[in-house]
């Protein structure tokens, strides 16, 4: 037998429900969608110029090369990685 769905105040308290009840109990209050679209904003890089010893710039190739990922993208998340192991260090 299916449940009735509370009403909610806002989604804060919504996601909060969803994440402590089995969803397959409300079943029947439950709406099928059959087609959903997300407009995620592309974000907008900017193009540096760095400077990098030519055997760094081989080990990360070789260290992309072995992930399957190219270089570029390889720094970019190493930069970011670091970005937030500095921002959890300070906080």
């Amino acid at each position: 037998m299916s449940k009735k769905m509370p009403e909610f105040k806002n989604e804060k308290e919504f996601a909060k429900f969803v994440e402590e009840h089995d969803m397959a109990d409300y079943a029947s209050d439950l709406e099928e969608v059959k087609d959903i679209r997300i407009n995620i904003p592309k974000q907008t890089k900017t193009m540096i110029s760095l400077r990098i010893y030519p055997y760094l710039l081989d080990e990360i190739k070789q260290i992309a090369a072995q992930k399957h990922m190219p270089y570029q993208s390889l720094i970019q998340q190493w930069l970011a990685e670091k970005i937030n192991e500095e921002k959890k260090a300070a906080s």
